[in-house]
């Protein structure tokens, strides 16, 4: 069963680069290849240093980490930055984006945690550390993560306009919002 959720996530996401070539070119291509990159940075760094959570034994990975995390970062924040677009009527900016607009795309983000965490549990495809903090399947630690990711992704994207400080900036964010989520975990004990 994992491979068939493997492969339709694979599906979707590449379904969702097809929507973001059609309806904003090279630009939505761009947009993709960053989300892609920091994915693979981030959950790479999650198998490697064996934080936050892991994964079990799953057929298509891209480095040590499994292909459907990497890719699924880019997969949910386009769908946030949709729908922070379609709720704010505000189109994504390349500058910082609006306060209102990096609310929407939190609040998507959060819904999808409440989605994605207890799929993701009751399929057996991926585990929290031991001791984490839920409620309903759902980490307390995601409803932070999840949004945090995305607004400091916004927020970068909008600030560094030259591409060696952009994707500098990328693996920095993936390697200090891991470290940092968990740290702040142990911290509050969640």
């Amino acid at each position: 069963m994992h491979l068939f959720i493997e492969v339709l996530t694979l599906v979707f996401f590449l379904a969702t680069v097809a929507h973001a070539g059609a309806t904003r070119g090279r630009g939505g291509l761009a947009l993709f290849g960053s989300l892609l990159f920091l994915g693979f940075v981030r959950e790479n760094f999650v198998v490697l240093r064996e934080v936050l959570y892991g994964f079990s034994p799953l057929s298509l990975m891209l480095g040590k980490a499994p292909l459907i995390a990497s890719i699924i970062w880019g997969y949910s924040i386009y769908l946030a930055v949709v729908w922070a677009e379609e709720v704010t009527g505000e189109p994504l900016r390349e500058d910082r984006p609006s306060g209102r607009f990096l609310a929407a795309a939190a609040l998507f983000m959060m819904a999808l945690a409440c989605f994605y965490e207890p799929f993701l549990a009751l399929i057996r495809m991926a585990r929290w550390q031991e001791g984490t903090r839920m409620t309903l399947g759902v980490p307390w630690i995601a409803l932070v993560g999840y949004p945090s990711l995305t607004i400091l992704y916004l927020l970068l994207r909008g600030w560094a306009k030259r591409p060696l400080l952009f994707w500098t900036g990328l693996a920095i964010l993936a390697l200090a919002h891991t470290a940092g989520l968990q740290a702040l975990k142990d911290l509050l004990g969640w």
